[in-house]
């Protein structure tokens, strides 16, 4: 039950290693591209099997698909409730979800237009872009990024000042951002001590170390199934600032009228199941667990914590004044920066915000259907 989470963070912390590189294949077609294309073929057959029902709607925008870069989880639960709750059919677009994995790159499959629209993040795609993918971000879903300290709750880690000092366990995939967050807070390497881990949390339960790098919305819940408490600090508050989740598309689907016609049904639907999934979150968890991830051992109680823990890094000032999947200028400000010291050029024009601007014409949510 607990080793998917744990994979999923190994996964992710791949984009540091120089894994991203490779991804500059799908703008020829190369050997990824079509590693992708078997994956895709794989993950389509299953979310087939494990669609739900959609609303019986017009489908005058045809089909298009949207591709996770994860196995079925409750992370994509706003996407289980869209495609269960026909809120994807009723925009007149019908919409297939490929699962991801361990072995799944998003943006090549985006760009063989084997998907429509794909869920990854501004670390991976930006470098997709700065080799030679055509590619725009449209999206986010997480406006501040999971990352986090966590330490034990007997002995808590407030602040990033609280590492000097202390034995952080970091992994190998995650050190180069480490490295960055210590610049940020003005810490020198020399002040911490690292000490390399794997992904298992135990060590900080054991007191090997004092603090771990984590993720608010994974590791605290496996420590807390054992009975050991934690406390958490998000990097994000502490100047990492960075998207999570981000919706990536062809730039040239955004100058096609059908294209992007397709685009903003699928978007409005994203918007409308995460409404739903906070909303109900037994709803959320039930077809996470019982239907689109039932043969991936998850159960209720865990898989609506972590909703839980999900929510506050979706709703920020920011989408409350202008909708979930809002992308500010001055946070698009930031992730550039934070991404430049992640080693990792990236643009403003990288971003493009227009579809979310349509889809809300103004408002700063959209109404839910009964």
């Amino acid at each position: 039950m607990t080793s998917a989470p744990i994979a999923r963070r190994q996964f992710l912390g791949r984009a540091l290693q120089g894994g991203v590189g490779a991804i500059a294949l799908a703008t020829g077609g190369g050997a990824l591209l079509a590693a992708c294309g078997t994956s895709t073929k794989a993950a389509s057959s299953t979310a087939s099997t494990t669609g739900g029902t959609t609303a019986s709607a017009s489908k005058s925008l045809g089909s298009g698909a949207l591709q996770l870069d994860w196995i079925e989880d409750i992370e994509f639960a706003g996407s289980f409730v869209a495609k269960s709750n026909g809120y994807y059919s009723d925009n007149g677009l019908d919409v297939s979800l490929l699962a991801g994995g361990p072995t799944t790159s998003v943006e090549p499959i985006v760009v063989s237009g084997k998907a429509l629209v794909g869920i990854s993040g501004p670390d991976i795609t930006s470098e997709a872009i700065n080799n030679g993918a055509q590619l725009t971000i449209i999206g986010a879903s997480l406006q501040k990024a999971p990352q986090a300290i966590m330490s034990l709750a007997k002995s808590p880690i407030a602040d990033p000042q609280g590492m000097i000092g202390k034995k952080i366990g970091v992994q190998a995939g995650n050190l180069v951002s480490f490295n960055a967050f210590l610049k940020m807070n003005n810490i020198s390497a020399s002040q911490v001590t690292i000490v390399p881990v794997q992904f298992d949390p135990s060590p900080l339960a054991a007191g090997t170390v004092d603090g771990w790098y984590s993720f608010i919305t994974n590791e605290p819940f496996l420590l807390a199934a054992k009975g050991v408490a934690t406390h958490t600090f998000l990097m994000y508050d502490y100047g990492y600032r960075l998207y999570s989740g981000t919706y990536c598309v062809l730039t040239s689907n955004l100058q096609d009228a059908t294209k992007r016609a397709q685009i903003k049904a699928l978007m409005t639907g994203e918007i409308l199941g995460w409404e739903k999934a906070f909303a109900d979150p037994s709803l959320a968890a039930d077809l996470t667990v019982n239907v689109y991830g039932k043969t991936n051992g998850l159960d209720i109680p865990t898989q609506t914590k972590e909703l839980a823990a999900y929510e506050p890094l979706y709703k920020t000032s920011v989408t409350e004044a202008h909708g979930l999947l809002w992308m500010d200028p001055t946070d698009i400000a930031q992730n550039i920066s934070t991404l430049s010291l992640l080693g990792i050029k990236s643009s403003q024009s990288y971003f493009d915000n227009s579809i979310m601007q349509e889809i809300y014409n103004g408002q700063s949510s959209l109404p839910v259907p009964a």
